[in-house]
């Protein structure tokens, strides 16, 4: 790092992150004002009063304008999800947040001011009035099959949201806009679009009017968005009259300079390019899985002109993109108490992804690759993350850099791998994109593909299958809520093992199913609720078509997802099923239904020969087969059920951090796990500490899993950092990588962090402030995850090559 980046690194360091309330005092003034308007000119409207007036400032030595929120670190208090009352906030002061008395005063003001109008609602209190009153989805809400479990008919599981970003809430959706858009064209060419289709309208279709507020939120908003851009370059040339300092005067003037030209015009340098990247960037927030897309490829004929024509050097281009690295860790966001134990840690996926191939199918790996994983290890801060795509012809080159910047001990990047990706969008018949259209995928949120203005995922879901399989073993009856919420299959007891798996895998689909009619809810909710013409603007003939993103089928309809979580348990579970009772005829059915509602109390000889029988992640073929059985399952059930967007439901299979709360809502299970205790990492991760048989062996059990089903999968590996102290050990590890996602693999990867400093950091967090580790998709400073996810990822195994 340069002396600039080192200072604005150590500015990082601050002990509570200021909650806001002017987005949220812009939105009431700019909605009390357009009752009479559509959601969507609303929303619009809205937008534009937001970039015309919320505050804005420049930090010391910023080379990039925008910041996010009305304070430096700030996370602007959203409307659109839920409401926050005053127990939930107490809650976030308890912990690294903090509000000054008249914001919070001025908070439940404007509660009550929103509320007030007739106009007004938010996410959840819809949801609320479909299943809240439904007495058989009324039950499903609360058992915790789906996260975070509901605690309130409309008031849903509590809280609201707090996020940084200039853009619409309250940004949930998994999407990558074509950024191209602005940086090859520019806004005024969106708006000249918008008005061109105003001028030829003709009513003459049934969805006229829809098309014509949505041309006119065009024109509303990316007017303002220009506004807003020159109102950053004002405060440079103000800033630059006021400086003292010659060098800084001198940049101050070239950021206005900019400012004026972008976003409004086509970006000709690479600052110019990154500018407009930036305030693309924080438009498509509040969200904390904005993606940043394929920025490698996108941004790299900017950079090579720069290059070639001596306008720039690398350590300059080096320089932005760690600036880049350090203003987006000051984006972030924040939930209510429930949905913070599935997001541990200020979980956020701002997901940068490089290498792949381009639509030839040759390696598109280029400079700005490495400079990105250079940026990464030189800052060494958990934030932005990246991803490198690996494919048969990636080179060793970037395999090694890549897992140099793993070692250096910030969990990144992740590793996926082309084939089982673009199949993904190629193999679902009436429902496909173009080989070609599918090489420019990408990774939004953690692992999740989508591709770059074409695809897009609006609602994802976490399915706890160890809780299903214990309704199952309970005919239909939920211990956690103590009601009934699945369908009485029988008595357990009494079945064969081909009657017990078939009755297992009935309630499933019956429990899935209500979890795809509780996401179709939302779908509706939020496409009535939310539209925003900005990023639908964005996306493959967003202008010319007229729709919002929510309300238009695409050429690859996956608007949700529905991810597996706990599927590892599951899968050891029914396996130690089989063996013990059916074919070992050690202990009956009785007697596990007896122990597993004692929680193993009492039954602790028979609990250590349940978890002793032979666990996923060790090659042993049989037990693999089972995991595999779980995963098809979910797969063909997803792919069966119908999204109200079009299309089916898909699979996906991620944890972020929900084994944590699945597992505190989940008895104990046939895996000799207790009751409440944390769940199975990720999802092709064996269980903590049982995979004994090394790497190889893991990787080995995860390829009879067929995953190309899937959006997305994930895999957790830990190494202790004396397993890659030379470059034939990055070479060993990154063959072993390559052959996994070459095969059938999708996903993989490393913590590289010592036992010892973990659990030292546990008790003296002030000692290990920048201790970073991969949790489940993202990268987190260890002293700031929820103890239990602590212990979990200390309790991975520890594999050497």
């Amino acid at each position: 790092m340069n002396e600039r980046i080192t200072r604005m690194k150590s500015a990082l360091r601050i002990s509570k992150y200021p909650l806001c309330v002017e987005m949220f005092r812009l939105a009431n003034e700019s909605l009390e004002q357009t009752a009479e308007d559509s959601m969507l000119l609303r929303r619009a409207k809205l937008h534009a009063h937001i970039l015309d007036n919320i505050t804005i400032f420049i930090e010391p030595e910023d080379l990039l304008c925008g910041s996010g929120a009305s304070k430096p670190f700030g996370l602007e208090m959203q409307y659109e999800y839920g409401v926050w009352t005053p127990d939930e906030v107490e809650s976030l002061k308890s912990e690294i947040y903090t509000i000054t008395p008249e914001d919070e005063a001025e908070l439940y003001r404007l509660n009550e001011r929103f509320a007030g109008n007739t106009a007004n609602s938010n996410l959840v209190e819809t949801m609320g009035k479909s299943l809240g009153q439904n007495e058989r989805l009324w039950p499903f809400m609360k058992s915790g099959v789906i996260l975070p479990p509901w605690k309130d008919r409309r008031g849903g599981s509590g809280g609201g949201f707090a996020m940084s970003g200039y853009g619409l809430g309250p940004g949930f959706a998994l999407v990558c806009v074509d950024y191209s858009k602005i940086l090859n064209h520019g806004a005024n060419v969106m708006i000249a679009e918008a008005k061109e289709q105003l001028k030829n309208l003709r009513y003459e279709q049934p969805d006229i009017l829809e098309k014509r507020d949505f041309w006119e939120g065009v024109v509303i908003v990316f007017e303002a968005w220009i506004r807003f851009a020159h109102r950053y370059a004002d405060l440079c040339e103000q800033l630059a009259a006021e400086e003292k300092d010659a060098k800084r005067a001198a940049e101050l003037t070239e950021m206005a300079r900019i400012c004026r030209k972008v976003p409004a015009e086509p970006a000709e340098t690479f600052w110019e390019a990154m500018q407009s990247f930036w305030f693309t960037f924080l438009m498509c927030c509040p969200s904390p899985t904005t993606s940043a897309g394929r920025f490698d490829q996108y941004m790299y004929p900017f950079y090579k002109k720069d290059i070639e024509e001596g306008r720039i050097t690398d350590e300059e281009v080096l320089e932005l993109l760690e600036i880049l690295r350090i203003k987006n860790m000051k984006l972030n966001r924040v939930s209510g108490k429930a949905n913070r134990a599935k997001n541990s840690g200020m979980a956020k996926w701002y997901n940068w992804t490089i290498g792949g191939v381009d639509a030839q199918g040759n390696d598109a790996t280029n400079e700005l690759s490495y400079l990105l994983l250079d940026a990464a290890i030189d800052t060494h801060v958990p934030h932005h993350t990246i991803t490198v795509r690996v494919h048969k012809n990636t080179p060793e080159k970037l395999m090694v850099k890549a897992l140099e910047c793993v070692r250096s001990g910030i969990g990144m990047p992740a590793f996926v791998g082309d084939e089982s990706n673009i199949e993904f969008f190629i193999r679902q018949p009436g429902n496909h994109l173009t080989l070609e259209e599918a090489r420019d995928w990408c990774c939004t949120g953690c692992v999740d593909a989508n591709v770059p203005g074409i695809t897009r995922t609006q609602v994802a879901c976490f399915f706890i299958v160890p809780q299903a399989m214990d309704i199952a073993l309970h005919n239909g009856f939920c211990r956690y809520t103590k009601e009934m919420v699945g369908k009485a299959i029988g008595d357990v007891t009494k079945m064969s093992y081909e009657q017990l798996e078939n009755a297992i895998f009935d309630e499933i689909r019956y429990l899935m199913r209500m979890a795809n009619e509780r996401i179709n809810i939302e779908l509706i909710a939020e496409r009535n609720l939310f539209p925003d013409v900005f990023r639908s603007s964005l996306m493959r003939d967003g202008v010319k078509v007229g729709k919002d993103m929510y309300n238009r089928r695409f050429d690859f309809e996956n608007g949700a997802v529905l991810g597996a979580v706990g599927a590892v348990n599951a899968g050891n579970g029914l396996y130690a099923i089989k063996k013990l009772i059916f074919e070992q005829k050690k202990y009956t059915m009785e007697e596990l239904m007896a122990a597993l509602d004692a929680d193993w109390v009492g039954y602790e000889a028979m609990q250590k020969d349940f978890r002793d029988q032979p666990k996923y992640g060790n090659n042993i073929p049989e037990v693999d087969e089972l995991i595999n059985k779980f995963y098809q399952l979910h797969a063909d059930t997803c792919l069966s059920l119908p999204c109200v967007y079009g299309a089916s439901l898909e699979p996906n299979a991620i944890s972020i951090s929900a084994h944590q709360p699945g597992g505190a809502v989940t008895g104990a299970t046939p895996d000799g796990r207790k009751g409440g205790a944390i769940l199975a990492d990720a999802s092709l991760s064996p269980d903590h500490g049982t995979d004994v048989r090394g790497p190889l062996a893991v990787f080995q059990s995860a390829m009879r899993v067929q995953q190309a089903a899937y959006q997305g999968t994930l895999m957790n590996m830990k190494f202790h950092p004396t397993a890659l102290k030379t470059e034939d050990d990055l070479k060993k590890l990154g063959g072993m990588i390559k052959t996994y996602l070459t095969h059938g693999g999708k996903h993989v990867q490393f913590n590289v962090v010592n036992k010892e400093e973990m659990l030292d950091a546990k008790v003296h967090p002030e000692d290990h402030p920048e201790l970073i580790v991969r949790v489940a998709g993202y990268s987190a400073y260890f002293t700031r995850l929820t103890p239990a996810v602590q212990d979990e990822v200390i309790d991975r195994m520890d594999h050497d090559l």
